[in-house]
């Protein structure tokens, strides 16, 4: 091989070379996109793991939610695009609004003649029901019915007397422990209004609606919850279902509640083999009287130990103003494995606009609809104490 040969070789080989830097650079880009990939896909992974939990709820295979997050997980999935409350009723009520509204819209009316908020934006408003309701606080699950009418739960009744036995001998007879309980979610709705120019031009439209709907609805399912009568068309709350210890304070009640009301309330539930009380509710005045007691020493009373783990709430929805004997004023203190209730609904909120009934003073009216009901799984797990003063 001769010289000009060799130099005709190395013409061909440079530029090859001079590429190497940008194909190594190029190599590191493509490394570091397959591992963000792959990244990406373990994150989509994970989220089917929480989807799938969210779809293994421990009661009869049916979603459980808790959490904020929860609801906003479970209600958004399937739904590409969010669309804000305020939005919503804006394009209910003819004004302009966002083209995921619009379409929202247009998928059709219920037999009432009221449009369903799509399920992402149920998800936000359930997701702001969480910190305005002491039953979601204290750890009351929601379980999600889809369009199912009924439901049935099978409730622990009685926990059954297990005995020793000889061979041959005769097993100990016990009475039913499980009873059938059936859902019927029941109509719950709420009216508001609004002026046409707050709804057209107020940019945070949305939270401001998903907090007075949202708390609408907590204050009356915490009330129906805890007190609610049975009677058609009210679920049956904790205070009137069978099964669940109620004991008075007296004749005319007495003063109170402190630590030492919970903790005798608490052994009678524990006395039952029920599983540890994961909250108190009660009434604000009695909550501020709890925070409020003094020992001897006129020092603040300590929270005791075996209370460490136990939430102290407190819910408007409880009275002040019961009557007991010849008082008057009579409140109530509800504890419990919150747990072991959950409030059923539809996964729907379905809102009409009222076209004339405020139109003269030129505001906007709407009614909202949701439809739900209450299940207590276990009695036993909680107690209520009444004629607190």
């Amino acid at each position: 091989m001769n010289f000009e040969t060799v130099l005709k070789a190395l013409d061909k080989i440079e530029p090859k070379l001079q590429q190497l830097p940008e194909l190594a650079t190029q190599q590191r880009e493509l490394a570091d996109r397959v591992m963000m990939l792959e990244q990406k896909g373990s994150r989509r992974a994970e989220d089917a793991d929480t989807r799938q939990r969210l779809d293994d709820g421990p009661v009869n295979g049916m979603t459980m939610l808790r959490t904020a997050a929860e609801f906003k997980s479970y209600f958004r999935t399937g739904e590409p695009t969010r669309v804000g409350i305020g939005d919503f009723l804006r394009g209910l009520a003819g004004m302009s609004t966002t083209a995921a509204a619009t379409k929202a819209l247009s998928v059709g009316t219920d037999t009432a003649g009221g449009f369903a908020v799509p399920r992402a934006t149920f998800g936000d408003i359930m997701a702001a029901l969480v910190p305005n309701s002491a039953l979601l606080q204290a750890g009351t699950p929601v379980i999600p019915l889809g369009d199912a009418k009924t439901t049935t739960t099978a409730v622990v009744n009685t926990i059954p007397t297990a005995a020793w036995r000889l061979e041959n001998g005769v097993i100990a007879e016990s009475d039913p422990t499980f009873r059938a309980v059936v859902a019927t979610p029941q109509s719950l709705s709420f009216r508001f209004r609004v002026s046409r120019e707050l709804l057209a031009d107020a940019p945070n439209m949305n939270q401001a609606l998903e907090i007075v709907i949202a708390q609408a609805l907590a204050k009356e399912l915490d009330r129906a919850g805890l007190r609610g009568s049975g009677t058609a068309p009210e679920p049956r709350g904790i205070l009137n279902t069978a099964g669940v210890y109620v004991v008075g304070s007296g004749t005319n009640g007495a003063a109170g509640p402190g630590f030492d009301t919970i903790i005798s309330t608490l052994t009678n539930i524990l006395q039952q083999d029920a599983p540890m009380p994961t909250a108190a509710i009660m009434s604000p005045r009695s909550r501020i009287r709890i925070a409020a007691g003094v020992d001897t020493t006129g020092q603040p009373k300590q929270k005791p130990d075996i209370l460490n783990a136990m939430q102290l709430l407190s819910s408007s929805q409880v009275p002040n103003n019961l009557t007991v004997g010849t008082s008057s004023d009579c409140s109530e203190l509800f504890i419990g494995n919150f747990s072991c209730m959950a409030l059923r609904m539809r996964e729907t909120v379905s809102i009409q606009m009222l076209n004339e009934l405020y139109a003269e003073n030129g505001q906007i009216g709407f009614v909202g609809h949701v439809r739900a009901d209450v299940s207590v799984f276990y009695p036993a797990a909680f107690a209520v104490v009444t004629g607190l003063r």
